[in-house]
């Protein structure tokens, strides 16, 4: 078993080393409170992170940016929150919408079935049982995935007076360039910029 362990730790690693982190910027209007930029208005209280996700699906992260979010209803009424609210602005202006569940599902879900495909033409007729068992694991695993974006994705819809909602965004992938972008809801933003780029500036 020991023999898998510095393996696994290599690829951590590199998935470490070359994963971007973004941390948002104080401004005007921005507070920082533990590497969340944070909005306040009468209506609402609006945070965000740049947080990986780290559940499956682990490809998520290979496809994705993703920004873990929270707002607070402080109004007497119900809050509408809605997906066209939010937008991603790169370094470049460019503006990236957030992906729907049902598109994510819709993009990794076939890995797992061509994997079980490929696997049983294989497979020998006397390892009928072996495929079997492979088949089981592998769909419990995406139907872990299923419910784990069900479960820590940001439900739009209507936030009850006093209440909150909190959850995971997903943006198209930032190019690797990208020293800064800014995350919009309503019109409100955040700023966010590269952490290498923060230390750099800190140095200077």
């Amino acid at each position: 078993m020991k023999r898998f362990i510095f393996p696994m730790l290599l690829l951590v690693l590199i998935f470490s080393a070359c994963t971007i982190k973004y941390v948002p910027v104080q401004t005007e209007g921005v507070t920082i409170t533990d590497d969340f930029g944070v909005n306040r208005t009468k209506a609402y209280t609006f945070a965000a992170a740049n947080e990986y996700w780290n559940r499956e699906p682990q490809e998520l992260t290979n496809y994705f940016t993703t920004f873990y979010v929270s707002i607070q209803n402080r109004k007497r009424d119900d809050l509408q929150v809605e997906m066209s609210d939010f937008g991603l602005i790169d370094q470049n202006g460019n503006q990236y919408d957030v992906v729907a569940q049902d598109y994510i599902e819709n993009l990794l879900a076939p890995r797992q079935i061509d994997y079980l495909l490929i696997n049983e033409n294989e497979k020998e007729l006397t390892d009928t049982e072996d495929f079997f068992n492979e088949q089981k694991q592998v769909m419990e695993k995406w139907r872990t995935a299923q419910n784990n974006l069900i479960t820590y994705s940001f439900h739009f819809g209507k936030i009850l007076p006093g209440a909150k909602k909190s959850g995971f965004l997903f943006f198209p992938k930032l190019e690797s360039e990208n020293a800064e972008c800014e995350l919009r809801y309503n019109n409100m933003s955040i700023k966010f910029i590269r952490l290498d780029e923060k230390k750099k500036q800190e140095k200077e």
